[in-house]
């Protein structure tokens, strides 16, 4: 009996040696698989990211100088307290979304259960949600006052370009693959038309468009404004805001820190700016609209015929079944878009003009001009680190936002 239990103790043992032999040659070789990718993600991207955190509490210049710890930052805000106001107000705003999205699914969960524990969350989330914004509207402009302005200029300029690109490409993309998705002759030939600015490079493309609008009267934009009687503008060279231009300025003599700040706002994007956003639509909106061809091709055509025997206008079944049933589609480029227009670079660097005093220059180029020009890499550092977390926050807000509305299907 004894010599019976030591074999099937043997057999039982060889075989988990050979279980975990095999399972180590399984894992060896899939390791062996994704060692190359891995250590390319390693060495191109996360030892970059640890060492400029390293990099940005030192006074760097040709080379490691006096560690500074925070000091590069608080420079940024211009006072340790700010950043711990700014880490606070941070944390509200996203638990105060938690708490939203948490009150209003309960309340979609069990609205026949009687019970106000579900629209008191919903009540509190937008009570914390709502006060951590206005915490940082009271907050920035102070920090504009006693920190570097000129990177909160930036950060401005490149919140306009997000919110004036970012919203007309996903509006115009959708309109332009609606329209290619009907039956008519040459259809693939507009849709290389309308993707031919995305597949041409950036750089050769701006060089072109920086011609088109230049200050000359002969240039093509100000032909066209000669044209409906209008007299030619500065367009890559104008500080100005559009709103501005368009209304008149507004004295800022005797207002507060706030007021000011806000009329840096009021006064719009400038000119300048608007004009690099009208090439980025010309590039982005073939792409977006290919994407959304793609999102429509997924959709079944028996949709389509059940709204066609319903009776339903052409409208409806654009609001009411195209839209949601692209709602991934549109969620994965308004995050793509987002992400693009903060780190956006090739195109505004050949677009933009220094007579226009800074009035077009986003985060990326004033992080380059602080780094290169400058030789300020411990700061230059600290910025792109700042540039870093402001897309991540963004990306997680949108995230929050918006995956609850996304539809997938079945």
């Amino acid at each position: 009996m004894e010599t019976e239990g030591n074999m099937e103790k043997a057999d039982s043992t060889g075989k988990r040696t050979g279980i975990m032999r095999n399972l180590f040659r399984e894992n060896y070789q899939g390791y062996l698989f994704i060692a190359p990718a891995a250590i390319l993600i390693s060495v191109f991207g996360i030892f970059p990211m640890f060492f400029t955190v390293f990099v940005s509490m030192h006074k760097w210049r040709m080379r490691r100088g006096q560690f500074l710890f925070l000091d590069n930052f608080v420079r940024i805000f211009g006072s340790y307290w700010y950043i711990l106001l700014i880490i606070l107000l941070g944390l509200i705003i996203y638990f105060g979304m938690k708490l939203w999205n948490a009150g209003k699914e309960r309340k979609l969960r069990a609205p026949e259960i009687p019970g106000k524990s579900g629209s008191v969350q919903h009540f509190l989330g937008i009570i914390i949600f709502f006060s951590g914004l206005l915490g940082l509207f009271i907050l920035i402009p102070n920090m504009y006052q006693s920190g570097d302005s000129n990177m909160m200029d930036s950060l401005r300029v490149t919140i306009w370009y997000s919110l004036g690109t970012v919203p007309i490409q996903l509006f115009v993309g959708l309109l332009v693959a609606v329209l290619l998705d009907q039956k008519f002759r040459g259809k693939q030939a507009f849709r290389v038309i309308f993707l031919l600015p995305y597949i041409v490079p950036s750089v050769a493309s701006a060089t072109i468009f920086e011609r088109l609008f230049s200050l000359r009267s002969e240039s093509f934009a100000n032909q066209v404004l000669i044209a409906f009687g209008r007299e030619p503008l500065q367009w890559l060279l104008e500080p100005s805001g559009i709103f501005s231009m368009m209304f008149g300025k507004g004295g800022s003599e005797g207002l507060g820190v706030i007021a000011t700040y806000l009329q840096t706002w009021v006064q719009g994007p400038s000119l300048a700016l608007v004009s690099i956003m009208f090439f980025n639509w010309w590039v982005f909106v073939g792409y977006y609209s290919l994407i959304f061809a793609n999102g429509l091709a997924q959709i079944s055509k028996d949709i389509y015929d059940a709204a066609e025997m319903d009776g339903a206008p052409k409208r409806t079944v654009f609001f009411k079944i195209i839209v949601p049933l692209l709602s991934p589609t549109t969620y994965f480029l308004s995050m793509l878009g987002i992400i693009g227009t903060f780190k956006a670079f090739n195109h505004i660097y050949v677009l933009r003009n220094p007579a226009a005093r800074g009035a077009a220059d986003p985060m990326s180029i004033h992080i380059f001009f602080t780094f290169f020009r400058k030789s300020r890499f411990g700061y230059a550092a600290a910025m792109a680190l700042l540039l870093f977390i402001i897309v991540l926050g963004l990306t997680l807000l949108q995230r929050r936002i918006m995956e609850k509305r996304v539809f997938y299907g079945e």
